[in-house]
């Protein structure tokens, strides 16, 4: 059976088409869903979406949401006892952001004297680079490049330095292009942390 019927519906203009969808030879109507209060009818698009309301419990999600566009957040609030019976107070919106892209929690090492050393086992783009934490040998270390793939990001000059004592680069970024890739000069040794591929 073909998708789509005809109904009379009686009132002398004869059979008008209504859309329908065929389903094991049972005829399911298509119907355009619209919303508003009494009186108003707005049929669904891009501009006019689904609201959505808890009504007043908890939504709760299963799995992964992919989200595009702008996401309006209103009325987070939440009892505070600490500050007496049915006191409350505004609460910060807080996102989950993988563990391993706050505190670095993979690393590698890049000896001295190395050029462009892939980060991560094979590296790619989105790998999450932390820090670089920077080991100078002597108080005349070489140069320290880090690199988006084939784009110097960072470039630590060298030089001298009063002391020995190890330093920290933060960078808190994704890769654009490619692995991350470290090269190191004379005398200076790093210890990179994040979320390699």
């Amino acid at each position: 059976m073909a998708d789509n019927i005809n109904v009379d519906p009686g009132t002398g203009v004869g059979a008008v088409p209504v859309a329908t969808d065929d389903v094991g030879g049972v005829q399911y109507q298509i119907i355009k869903i619209v919303t508003g209060a009494d009186g108003v009818a707005t049929p669904l698009s891009n501009a006019a979406p689904l609201p959505i309301s808890d009504a007043g419990g908890t939504v709760t999600v299963d799995g992964t949401v992919a989200v595009t566009g702008t996401v309006a957040v209103t009325g987070i609030s939440s009892t505070a006892p600490d500050r007496g019976a049915g006191a409350t107070t505004s609460q910060t919106l807080r996102v989950s952001i993988a563990s391993e892209q706050v505190d670095g929690s993979e690393y590698e090492t890049v000896a001295a004297s190395q050029t462009d050393v892939v980060i991560g086992p094979t590296g790619a783009a989105g790998d999450f680079l932390s820090a670089v934490l920077v080991i100078p040998a002597t108080t005349a270390p070489g140069v320290v490049t880090i690199k988006d793939n084939t784009t110097a990001v960072i470039s630590w000059p060298g030089g001298t330095l009063p002391s020995v004592i190890p330093f920290l680069i933060p960078v808190g970024a994704n890769s654009l292009n490619g692995a991350w890739k470290i090269t190191t000069g004379a005398n200076v040794s790093v210890f990179a942390s994040g979320n390699f591929t």
